[in-house]
């Protein structure tokens, strides 16, 4: 935690002025690292990495999936094919269930259904594979009260977002069922921004939303830390460029550290001009700054970790933009 600290001070030493946007100073950014520590701190479970997480979306695959989906806008549902939990009047947990107890289901015919939870891990619907709703199915389940097939994991995947064609999320809930009683309760970042900037930003007030609901707010934060340390975009001609901001590859998913925590991938122009260069060389010595910890990892729906961010990056004599593709394909 010190050594992490320290970084953030290093980074947060860069700025020559005490304001960095409306009533944010040197020490509310340091005092919103300590928070952002505390609400991530055990996030990240050894258990659920050896057990479903065990794989990694290489940087080279990012790159990959940028260059075929940074221009797409998903009119499909993330939700589709699988499993989805809806919670009326309290969505804050909706998502699809990458586990479904429905899978144990003694009858064939329910076990190839989707179906739709709601609290409490109770069905509140039932679908066949042509979305055919299957009220006699559903009657028949819910008959059962002491539901012995619930049975081993139901891992639900809270508000999935497309992004780059991978199905993504940073948060997630874990149960575990012994023949119809749950064992266990686990969560992953059920209440924290996916990452640290998301979480320092003053300028946006999201009540109750989706974990993506300030990601546009946070990249421009980050951009707006970088304006106010660098001189390099004075006197260049305007310039727009794609980043893949990542975690430096780590080993397993023991998620031992490294030296260095982020580094960047400039993805396009794919021909870039000298200025482009220096403008992309000048923001990665910054991004290498970031303390490790400072981004979630996204958990995606074919059971593997991503690390990685996509930008858009404009830069002018007015400072360094930065866009999520997140927002900006939403």
């Amino acid at each position: 935690m010190k050594k992490e600290l320290c970084r953030l001070v290093v980074l947060l030493a860069l700025l020559p002025v005490p304001r960095v946007c409306a009533q944010m100073s040197f020490d509310r950014l340091a005092g919103k690292w300590a928070e952002y520590k505390e609400c991530t701190a055990g996030n990240v479970s050894s258990a659920l990495y050896h057990r479903f997480f065990r794989d990694t979306v290489s940087v080279r695959e990012m790159k990959e999936a940028f260059a075929l989906n940074h221009e797409c806008r998903y009119l499909r549902s993330p939700y589709e094919g699988l499993d989805s939990a809806v919670y009326v009047g309290g969505g804050s947990e909706d998502g699809v269930l990458l586990v479904s107890p429905l899978r144990h289901h003694p009858s064939r015919e329910i076990r190839e259904c989707r179906g739709v939870w709601g609290l409490f891990n109770r069905l509140c619907g039932l679908q066949d594979k042509d979305g055919v709703k299957q009220e006699k199915l559903l009657k028949q389940v819910n008959a059962d009260k002491k539901r012995e097939w619930m049975d081993g994991d139901i891992l639900r995947l809270v508000h999935p977002r497309w992004y780059m064609g991978f199905v993504v999320s940073p948060r997630l809930y874990w149960d575990i069922y012994d023949k119809g009683k749950c064992l266990v309760k686990m969560s992953v970042a059920s209440s924290c921004a996916p990452d640290f900037f998301t979480h320092a930003d003053c300028t946006t007030f999201v009540l109750d939303g989706s974990w993506d609901s300030k990601i546009g707010a946070g990249a421009r934060l980050l951009g707006m830390l970088h304006s106010i340390q660098s001189s390099a975009n004075i006197d260049v001609p305007e310039r727009t460029f794609s980043v893949l901001l990542h975690e430096v590859p780590r080993v397993g998913y023991s998620r031992k550290a490294s030296n260095t925590s982020y580094t960047l991938e400039l993805l396009l122009p794919e021909d870039p001009d000298p200025v482009t260069m220096r403008l992309f060389d000048n923001l990665q010595a910054f991004v290498k700054l970031i303390p490790g910890g400072a981004f979630l990892p996204y958990y995606t729906t074919d059971y593997r970790i991503m690390t990685g961010r996509y930008y858009r990056v404009t830069v002018n004599r007015c400072g360094w933009l930065l866009e999520d593709y997140l927002t900006i394909n939403r």
